[in-house]
């Protein structure tokens, strides 16, 4: 069993992403010991949000995350996701892992399915894609404030997918660039060769340096906030180019951003 039950250490924190051609779904439960959040949105011909609540999710006995609320449920089993949310727009997700990784941060463990198969109905349409999955959760001793940068995006041109971050926790620093091709071998760079700015992320595969250039196409945020925690959480919808020595391809990227302070 890889996926716990939701509301493990002092923070817990499960997204996913499933990107279809131009279009984006993005799926989150985030908790601490005095906020709930949970939300989907989706871009087709912009942004809509489908869910964005406050309201607790109920967690059953399942050994895995399978979280039940108003008008949202996520059920995490390890061998196929399914993520329904209604609102605006009424969405339903199957997301089948394929590699998985385990990505740890500074103060608790992490796993990623950096390439996941999907199936998405929503609208009466019905589309497939390319899927992610991070999971993590905080232990230890809790941090007050944090700031991080986010980009996970997938190749329009061939089975081939990039995630990396530029976070500090605390006084902790927090980098990786990682790629994964379609055979699932996974290339990382070093933790200090990864950084980010406001439109690109930047690596260093086995020597060569590698830029990824995103273009927003739209925005969604959402303020989470309590008596004890204020932070802004942004995701981007971006059209994605990917340049390093010899080569070019395109493809989409969620852009996610947050700072603030956690607790």
């Amino acid at each position: 069993m890889i996926q716990r039950p939701f509301c493990s250490g002092w923070h817990d924190s499960l997204q996913y992403h499933a990107i279809a051609g131009e279009h984006v779904f993005a799926a989150r439960v985030f908790w601490t010991g005095s906020v709930w959040h949970h939300s989907m949105w989706l871009y087709d011909d912009g942004v809509h949000e489908v869910v964005n609540s406050t309201a607790p999710l109920a967690q059953s006995s399942a050994e895995f995350a399978d979280l039940t609320g108003e008008r949202f449920k996520l059920h995490a089993p390890d061998d196929a996701v399914t993520i329904e949310a209604s609102g605006e727009r009424d969405v339903s997700m199957v997301l089948v892992p394929r590699a998985s990784f385990d990505g740890p941060s500074p103060i608790g463990p992490g796993l990623h399915h950096p390439n996941m198969r999907v199936e998405i109905c929503y609208d009466g349409k019905q589309l497939t894609g390319d899927g992610y999955c991070k999971r993590y959760d905080f232990r230890g001793e809790p941090i007050r404030y944090w700031g991080y940068r986010f980009v996970q995006g997938f190749s329009s041109e061939r089975d081939w997918a990039v995630w990396t971050a530029d976070a500090t926790f605390g006084l902790e620093k927090h980098a990786y660039f990682r790629t994964i091709e379609g055979n699932d071998d996974v290339t990382m760079a070093a933790d200090h060769q990864s950084c980010h700015r406001d439109d690109h992320a930047y690596g260093v595969l086995e020597a060569v340096d590698v830029d990824v250039e995103l273009e927003q196409l739209g925005l969604w945020e959402s303020r989470i906030h309590s008596a004890e925690m204020d932070s802004l959480m942004t995701q981007r919808f971006c059209r994605m180019t990917v340049s390093a020595a010899g080569w070019v391809e395109s493809g989409f990227a969620i852009n996610e951003l947050c700072f603030g302070t956690l607790g």
